[in-house]
């Protein structure tokens, strides 16, 4: 009778600051950690390079990093800050786009050629004014 009452319960928690899940070949795939006060989950690519990052940082803020496995293609981010939520899409080189919305209740979207230079920017205010810009060469806004 003892027997069948400990096979129903639970494992008990394992806890520790960090564990590595590896692969068939010992290389580790998964590393879940809270060390430093920063609770991250790392996904890790067959070269060893990280693809996938979730965490948190000091001020329990979280943020999401996706990272091409070519690195000459774009990369993700989806991150709130101190100043509210956004989503940027890079690619090395320059080229990169941005998309937020502020804690005050703006929200705009900004777009950057492959140069580095800022070409586009949107918003609308929390009152819902909106503003469209299209930027010359020199980052001014065109008329």
């Amino acid at each position: 009778m003892k027997e069948t009452v400990m096979a129903h319960l639970p494992p008990p928690p394992v806890v520790t600051q960090e564990v590595r899940i590896v692969d068939a070949q010992g290389h580790t795939r998964i590393l879940l950690s809270a060390k430093d006060d920063t609770p991250t989950i790392l996904l890790i690519g067959s070269d060893g390079a990280p693809r996938a990052m979730v965490a948190l940082d000091a001020a329990g803020r979280p943020a999401v990093t996706l990272s091409n496995p070519d690195p000459t293609w774009p990369s993700a981010a989806l991150a709130i800050d101190d100043k509210g939520a956004h989503v940027k899409f890079d690619r090395p080189g320059g080229a990169s786009s941005y998309l937020f919305l502020n804690n005050a209740g703006g929200s705009g979207m900004v777009l950057i050629d492959a140069a580095g230079k800022r070409r586009i920017g949107m918003t609308v205010t929390p009152d819902g004014k909106t503003k469209v810009e299209r930027l010359g060469d020199d980052e001014k806004p065109l008329p």
